[in-house]
């Protein structure tokens, strides 16, 4: 194996380290705003929604510490990478690289063979072969699912968390997807707007799920 590979658990565990770095003072004012931002764009969902609290939380913090800028400069990984440059810090610094190049889509599960994972990315437009070491159970050809991918220097791995739109509202989400493109929304803007729409259909029990995401966010 190459020194420079880093396995999943371990740049999911660099993910859990920054997030709890960075929700510690001088950053406990900046998280909270990020929480509110996450999920007044997201959907709001509460401790009582069991597994999707638990899941949306994650996601959170994984967007917090990859993707959102603090307060006049970088997001989270992007300052503790120039702090590792500036410490000579090679192996981090590598670590950190790799986090700060993630992609965040929505993708097509396209074929599913093993340990390996085909997704076409529907933002984007690109195909990628993502090595899941953990289980590939759980996904099927033609599912729809929001996803962070991790270069870890030989393989796409996946990040910490998944969202799994119904497969009974497939043709719904694709046409909002294309709707909002049409309208010149951007990635991050047709994601969260998706991410609504699963918090809605959670809210109605996981039933009538075409008519959900038919409705818009």
């Amino acid at each position: 194996m190459s020194d420079a590979h880093f396995a999943a658990g371990r740049l999911h565990k660099l993910i859990d380290r920054l997030a709890a770095e960075h929700a510690e003072i001088p950053h406990r004012g900046e998280i909270e705003r990020a929480r509110e931002d996450y999920f007044d764009r997201a959907g709001r969902v509460f401790e009582d929604d069991a597994e999707l609290f638990e899941t949306r939380m994650a996601s959170f913090l994984e967007w917090y510490v990859l993707d959102r800028p603090l307060a006049g400069g970088d997001p989270p990984v992007l300052r503790a990478l120039a702090r590792a440059l500036e410490a000579k810090q090679v192996d981090e610094a590598r670590a950190l690289a790799f986090l700060g190049t993630s992609h965040r889509s929505l993708f097509d599960v396209a074929a599913v063979s093993g340990k390996e994972v085909q997704l076409d990315d529907v933002l984007g437009g690109a195909r990628f072969r993502v090595v899941e070491r953990r289980s590939t159970v759980g996904f099927e050809v033609g599912d729809l699912v929001e996803a962070r991918l991790l270069w870890d220097g030989t393989e796409v791995i996946f990040g910490k968390t998944f969202l799994f739109h119904p497969r009974d509202a497939r043709a719904e989400a694709l046409a909002a997807v294309a709707a909002a493109a049409a309208r010149g929304t951007d990635r991050d803007e047709i994601l969260f707007q998706l991410s609504r729409l699963h918090v809605r259909w959670h809210r109605h029990g996981h039933v009538n799920a075409a008519r959900v995401y038919r409705g818009g966010a």
